[in-house]
This record gives C-alpha cells, sequence and structure tokens, in this order.
C-alpha cells in the first residue's frame, strides 16, 4: 500500500487502490489500454426514510391557510368603515334591527371612532403578519420537501412560528395555538437534520 493517492484522468476523482475502472465516471484506468465495459454503478433513488414525511406538507398547507387568513384580515380592516357604513344602513332601513347593529358594534369593539381606528389597525396588521408568517412556512416547506439547505428550512419554520406570537399580543389568542404548532414542526425539522444533502 501506497502513501499516493491517485486520481482519475478524466474526471479527477479518488480512487481506490487497485482499480480498473473509476466510480464516478467510468473510465477505464488500465495501462494497455483494453477498452472493457466496466461495471456500472446503480444509484437509488431517495427512499421514504430520506424523507420529512408530512412535515413539508403540513408546513404548506399553514403556509397557505395563512396566506388566506392574511388576504381577508388585510382586506377587512382596508374596509372596515364601508362594511360598518353598510351594516348601519342596513338598520336605518329595518333589514337588520338597531339593537343587533349596537350589539355588533360592541362585539368587535368599534362603537367610538378611536375603537374604529384601533380595530382596523389591527386587522391590517395581523394581515401582513400573517402574510409574512406564510411566506417563511412556504419557503420552510419547499427545502424540507426537496431536503436541502436545512438551516433555511430550520429559520423559516421559526421564524413562520415566532410570527404568530406577535399576534397574541395585539389580542387574538389564535396564535398562541399556531405558534405551539409551528415550534412543534420546527423541532421535527432539527430531528431530521441528517437528512438534508446541505
Amino acid at each position: 500500500m501506497t502513501d499516493e493517492v491517485k486520481f482519475c484522468y478524466k474526471c479527477g476523482a479518488s480512487l481506490p487502490d487497485g482499480a480498473d475502472f473509476c466510480p464516478e465516471c467510468g473510465a477505464s484506468l488500465r495501462a494497455d489500454g483494453e477498452n472493457v465495459v466496466p461495471e456500472r454503478t446503480v444509484r437509488t433513488a431517495p427512499t421514504r426514510q430520506d424523507s420529512l414525511g408530512a412535515i413539508p406538507v403540513l408546513i404548506l398547507v399553514y403556509g397557505i391557510f395563512a396566506l388566506i387568513i392574511a388576504f381577508f384580515a388585510f382586506m377587512s380592516g382596508i374596509m372596515l368603515d364601508t362594511m360598518l357604513d353598510m351594516l348601519k344602513d342596513y338598520a336605518e332601513r329595518g333589514l337588520i334591527s338597531q339593537d343587533d347593529y349596537n350589539q355588533f358594534l360592541e362585539l368587535i369593539g368599534a362603537t367610538t371612532e378611536a375603537g374604529k381606528t384601533a380595530l382596523k389597525t389591527n386587522l391590517i396588521i395581523e394581515g401582513i403578519i400573517f402574510a409574512l408568517s406564510g411566506i417563511a412556512a412556504i419557503v420552510s416547506s419547499h427545502f424540507c420537501g426537496k431536503l436541502e439547505n436545512y438551516q433555511m428550512a430550520f429559520y423559516m419554520c421559526i421564524a413562520a412560528s415566532a410570527l404568530t406570537l406577535v399576534i397574541v399580543f395585539i389580542g387574538d389568542i389564535s396564535g398562541l395555538l399556531l405558534a405551539v404548532v409551528g415550534f412543534v414542526m420546527c423541532y421535527l425539522i432539527y430531528q431530521n437534520k441528517y437528512k438534508f444533502t446541505s
């Protein structure tokens, strides 16, 4: 055995001792130049054990769900005045009772101009947060599905989860449940980081 490392003249791959053919490109390494067909190495496709199972799909479903919620929250914030004016008009025309209209305003906290402004602002902020969270989740799902770039997959999942915690501070407790589920997904990605190629 020599300390000399041999490399393929054709592709530059490292060669095992006594090799007649390059294991990478199959080039003949015989000194006599004999043209013998090398055995072919068959590489198998990734198996189910190589994938993350349902994790990328669940993250993708959340990402799409978050973008839909973002759209409706953002549009509700932008169109709040119009919707409330329409309901007020319905109450004045007797299509809905004045008591129902007043109860609805109390329920959403829009009995005063300050309350309407706060509600409008919260809806727009929730829309933006859900949009950012959804985008981060979709990026994470992409890298999880391809088993590429572990750091991007992991940190985008953390970002998607952490952003939902901001919603709790706005007053919507559903953000807490979404964050817990998101951090569980982050943990599952972390547990499978050895499956990623980079």
